[in-house]
């Protein structure tokens, strides 16, 4: 708890640095603002992930995602896209995933917007993904905007095959922008609680294809307890250049509350680490 409190300390140095900085950059654009934001568009781009990291939780080893997307945006802040995601399971490529995405997104007033998402996903039976006993989900989210710290409200409801996770996200960020809002800089704080249904129906899984006789149930004790379980920092910059957006977060996932997990023939309690994991995405539109 002492790292967490000290890198919490350290994150909001930096927002008092960015904000120092910030203050003395006179852009056009506010940092928030999107050219595109109120138009018609057709999108292709790319995505790399370089670790399937998810609430602080993943796979043994690295599970980076290569993902090619389609999509459209309406000018009214509805939008589809369509994205098939490739992973590296130990140097062996494969189609892992595919997810249908449909959303909106509004600014109700001039300091709060908002919006509702919902994803279909369909993974590789064979994936080592640790949602990929996950068949969907759907997210309300609202943002109050300032010329400080913004804080941001998500809730998640995430359908796995056998059970439901909730899952609320407090967010606190700062953005600042440079050469006329061209690129913009988001440093974020981020908490996670939720449940961890999906982690158990994850073991459960893994455990049943390993060994056909494998008779389990239950691996993940109080899977279903609302408790505090990651705390992210990551620096989202994107920069835009005509009719191209490129994105750069990198991201650095302190979990906590480790679980009990019962296996055959021991209990263990889960062995936390944290995780830095990379996201590039490349849009056209």
């Amino acid at each position: 708890m002492n790292k967490i409190v000290l890198t919490f300390f350290s994150f909001l140095c930096l927002i008092n640095v960015s904000i120092a900085q910030s203050n003395q950059i006179k852009s056009i654009l506010d940092p928030d603002d999107d050219p595109y934001e109120k138009k018609n568009y057709f999108m292709v781009g790319f995505n790399y992930l370089s670790d399937n990291v998810y609430l602080g939780r993943k796979d043994s080893v690295p599970l980076p995602f290569y993902s090619p997307y389609i999509g459209y945006h309406w000018q009214s802040g509805i939008f589809t896209k369509a994205t098939a995601s490739y992973a590296s399971d130990k140097g062996n490529n494969h189609f892992d995933l595919l997810t249908l995405e449909a959303g909106y997104e509004h600014n109700f007033t001039k300091n709060i917007n908002g919006g509702v998402n919902l994803n279909r996903y369909f993974y590789n039976k064979n994936s080592h993904s640790i949602r990929s006993n996950a068949v969907g989900d759907a997210s309300i989210n609202g943002q109050f905007t300032n010329d400080y710290i913004e804080p941001t409200l998500t809730f998640d409801f995430n359908f796995n095959k056998k059970s439901t996770d909730y899952v609320t996200e407090i967010a606190l960020d700062h953005s600042f922008s440079l050469k006329n809002g061209t690129i913009n800089i988001i440093p974020t704080f981020t908490m996670f609680l939720g449940t961890q249904n999906y982690y158990d129906e994850y073991f459960v899984s893994r455990l049943t294809k390993a060994d056909k006789r494998t008779k389990v149930k239950k691996v993940v004790a109080d899977a279903q307890k609302f408790t505090p379980l990651d705390y992210e920092i990551n620096t989202k910059i994107t920069y835009r250049v005509k009719k191209w957006l490129f994105t750069v977060t990198p991201t650095y996932a302190l979990p906590v509350s480790p679980a009990i997990i019962t296996l055959p023939k021991r209990t263990v309690q889960e062995k936390l680490t944290n995780s830095f994991f990379l996201e590039i995405d490349i849009c056209y539109r």
